[in-house]
């Protein structure tokens, strides 16, 4: 067991000092009695955040929010919240560092990002051994259960406080069943890629429900070289099955109950990152699996300020093997098996104490075990071989307060780690509006970080992994600390041009990662001595006329770790430095059309070919209230770039030029 303590005094004084303000705005909600007597009567200004930006269930943001709304990702035909994800500002998604077959999301350039489903946290305390992301976004809904997701850079308060992951904050908000309808979707494109969903959604009597599932295939990633040639990536071929299901039951006005339950399985050839990792013929298949359970009560639903308490199940699995013929891959002497099953409660509520102070509490427990099954014990797999367990607790207030135009969000935290013991954690924020159309906020926020299962246990000894042989946890790590500040901008030029500006510097002590050991050949999790990132972000959004609109983005992020002494700069965590993002739309009662623009400048040429400007289109024709088709095309340049920095110059290629031609059938 790691018991870690800390002592730092100007820490303990920022501390006070939030402290102080949440415990103002709740001990000062009531009034004196000459106030009362003085005061005329008043009613209370019913709402659930007195900031002009919040997410869908009324936490108040003081960032630069994103919102990738159901029509936007119908509309582009996004197959997969990854795709959706990769065209939103200042966010970028790329395969796994160490195993490829994963698909990580990167905010303001940092892997450390909190994923949520209605409020409820998905990351596992298992990790992934990629960098320090925990979320895998296969493991998300299917798109068409999406009714909205929410991008937060940065700082995120109450029950979406990101202490933990300093990058942002992801929310996906889910359908409800409304009116009844059924929808299908099916489509075809070149290399055998192919795809099908259905949908049905209803509601009567106080019940309403939403159901969709499907299938997607590809029969391997084919792209454009470095050289300029046509190539096929070797083993790479995807399969992927998915499935939502949401049934909501309103009992009263203020009392209603929702079940979900989602699935995902896929599988796809692990093909790594070639020769670097992989100089055996083995083409290994991993095959990935998440089934997700959720039980939420709302008890204040017909009010601004919510209260609910949710009981959730999440199992996620992941299998490794080399394929030989028709045997069950269980009996295979290359088998491995991770699986992760995550137990928790959740419990908020807020209060209106007075007309300029709400406050919002709240309580999270969580408990994850991770167990690791394999077939042979001298690394001929991918197998952890480690069994172990971890739970958490938390409990928050969040406290907002009014000032004429002027609004400060304190939250103070108290999170239990049976790995790690005790620790207090904060953030606090501010927004001033000096009229209705400029909005000024910023924000502080202490990082607490505890490493992951497998940054701590992971134990592979391996001879037949060509260079590397071992991936090798740590016991011994200690949790990542240290500040973020987020600050900027939002401006509202007329009813139809928006843009903002926003900005971040963050710094971290014993930043943890990866770090291949030459002296044992073997990759291990370790902390370096620390890590400064900082970065920008431009976005505009600016509508035309009722049918053509446009938005556009720029986002600058640079990274700086110092590994300590005698150890070299060995990896890129920057994808890309200077990020450009447009797209150009077109809509009327028949035709949606749009035109997808990506570059990325400034890349690392010790691990990337060089910048990339990538062209994608979306055709869509609507012949009458049921009937409606579409062409997806990507990639139209057939430009030739990485997805993620490699060792082995273009070893992480992206997708060439490839199209999806559909339909989709509304009753």
């Amino acid at each position: 067991m790691n018991m870690h303590t800390k002592t730092q005094k100007h820490t303990a004084a920022v501390l006070t000092a939030l402290a102080l303000l949440s415990l103002t705005g709740t001990v000062c909600a009531a009034p004196g009695k000459d106030a009362a007597q003085k005061a005329p009567a008043t009613k209370p200004d019913k709402v659930s955040a007195f900031t002009s930006t919040t997410l869908a269930d009324g936490t108040p943001v003081t960032a630069a929010l994103t919102v990738i709304t159901a029509e936007e990702i119908h509309d582009n035909h996004y197959g997969s919240v990854a795709e959706a994800l990769d065209y939103a500002p200042g966010v970028t998604v790329t395969a796994g560092s160490v195993n490829t077959s994963q698909q990580i999301v990167r905010i303001n350039g940092d892997d450390r990002v909190a994923f949520f489903i209605d409020g409820r946290r998905q990351n596992l305390e298992s990790g992934l051994p990629n960098g320090r992301a925990t979320f895998d976004l296969d493991a998300a809904p299917p798109v068409n259960a999406i009714e909205r997701i929410e991008i937060v850079p940065g700082y995120t308060t109450g029950n979406y406080m990101n202490y933990d992951a300093p990058g942002g904050t992801i929310n996906i908000v889910t359908k409800k069943g409304r009116e009844h309808k059924f929808q299908f979707e099916g489509a075809r494109g070149p290399y055998k890629a192919w795809r099908w969903e259905a949908t049905l959604e209803g509601s009567a009597d106080g019940w309403s429900w939403f159901g969709t599932g499907g299938r997607d295939n590809i029969d391997a990633l084919h792209y454009k070289s470095v050289d300029g040639d046509k190539e096929t990536m070797p083993n790479s071929s995807v399969n992927r099955r998915e499935m939502y299901y949401r049934f909501d039951r309103q009992f009263t006005p203020s009392q209603a109950l929702t079940l979900t339950y989602g699935h995902f399985s896929n599988d796809r050839g692990l093909w790594l990152s070639r020769g670097w990792w992989d100089t055996s013929d083995h083409k290994y298949a991993y095959e990935k699996l998440a089934n997700n359970l959720s039980l939420t009560y709302h008890y204040k639903d017909n009010q601004p300020l919510k209260g609910t308490v949710s009981l959730y199940h999440m199992y996620n699995q992941g299998d490794t093997y080399y394929p030989e013929g028709y045997e069950d891959q269980d009996t295979l002497p290359s088998y491995s098996r991770w699986k992760t099953k995550t137990n928790g409660i959740d419990w908020q509520d807020s209060w209106q104490v007075r007309k300029d102070t709400l406050v919002t509490a709240g309580a999270t427990w969580r408990h994850t075990t991770v167990e690791n099954e394999q077939n042979v014990l001298d690394g001929e797999n991918f197998g952890k071989n480690y069994d172990e367990g971890v739970s958490n607790l938390s409990a928050y207030v969040t406290t907002q307060r009014r000032f004429g135009k002027l609004t400060m969000i304190g939250t103070s935290l108290l999170n239990h780690n049976t790995k790690f013991d005790n620790e207090y954690v904060y953030s606090g924020s501010l927004e001033y509006r000096p009229d209705d159309k400029l909005t000024l906020f910023g924000s502080v926020q202490r990082i607490y970080d505890t490493p992951t299962l497998d940054e701590m246990y992971y134990n592979n000894d391996s001879a037949t992994l060509g260079r590397i042989h071992g991936i090798k946890g740590n016991p011994d790590l200690e949790p990542e600390e240290g500040f973020n500040w987020n600050g900027g901008l939002r401006y509202k030029v007329s009813e139809n041009t928006d843009w903002s500006l926003s900005g971040f510097v963050s710094h971290i002590n014993n930043p943890i990662n990866w770090y291949y050991d030459r002296s044992d050949g073997r990759l291990t999790a370790k902390n370096f001595d620390s890590q400064n990132k900082q970065g920008l972000q431009l976005a505009f959004a600016h509508r035309f006329s009722p049918k053509y609109s446009m938005n556009a983005s720029y986002a600058y992020t640079h990274l700086e770790t110092d590994y300590g002494a005698g150890i070299d700069r060995f990896y890129t965590d920057e994808v890309a430095p200077h990020q450009f993002k447009a797209m150009a739309k077109y809509k009327d009662s028949r035709w949606t059309n749009s035109l997808l623009f990506t570059a990325g400048i400034g890349r690392d040429d010790n691990y990337f070919s060089g910048n990339y400007y990538v062209l994608d289109a979306n055709v869509n024709y609507k012949f009458n209230k049921h009937w409606s088709s579409y062409v997806k095309l990507r990639n139209l340049l057939n430009e030739s770039y990485e997805t993620l920095g490699s060792r082995e110059i273009g070893g992480v290629p992206a997708w060439g030029r490839t199209a999806l031609f559909g339909f989709e059938y509304t009753y």
